[in-house]
């Protein structure tokens, strides 16, 4: 598995609107949906999953949730990432009574059920640099958004450092 075969410009979303995280997710997985990434079932079954296992992760610093959903759903396996116009409210992954503040999501959908695991891991570790989410945030536009993320998942995903210019 490759980062560029699964994080691509296009799949970066800038300023998306949304005012529930229900919206959030339904809006992301329908831009997956008419992409053909993923196959109509998914966008029931990642709103359905986030209810039963929340996806905000409780770390120090800036908040992301990472939604995904079962490999059945995924025609082909892509990361799809978006900055919120606005926070709003995820419950917290591990301990569902809390509640996050969350910014930025990025959902992820797998084509390999066995790859799952593997992906959740690379993002939570990617994802715990605040300098990371904090650059992610500042971001000029989705095209900076793109190469922060193509260089924080890609290192975790080779094991490797990310270059940092920030």
């Amino acid at each position: 598995m490759d980062i560029d075969d699964m994080l691509k410009p296009d799949l970066i979303l800038d300023n998306l609107e949304a005012d529930t995280r229900e919206q959030a997710l339904e809006s992301m997985a329908r831009i997956l949906l008419s992409k053909g990434y993923v196959k109509e079932s998914f966008v029931p079954a990642i709103l359905d999953r986030e209810r039963k296992y929340p996806s905000a992760l409780p770390m120090e610093g800036h908040k992301i949730a990472v939604p995904h959903t079962d490999a059945e759903h995924v025609n082909r396996s892509a990361i799809l990432f978006a900055r919120l116009a606005r926070p709003v409210e995820f419950l917290s992954m591990g301990a569902p009574d809390e509640t996050l503040s969350v910014q930025l999501i990025s959902m992820f959908a797998l084509h390999e059920k066995k790859q799952i695991g593997y992906m959740l891991e690379v993002l939570i570790n990617a994802y715990q640099d605040n300098d990371t989410l904090e650059a992610i945030l500042n971001a000029q536009n989705a095209e900076e958004i793109y190469a922060l993320l193509r260089g924080a998942v890609g290192a975790q995903m080779t094991g490797e450092k990310p270059e940092r210019d920030w």
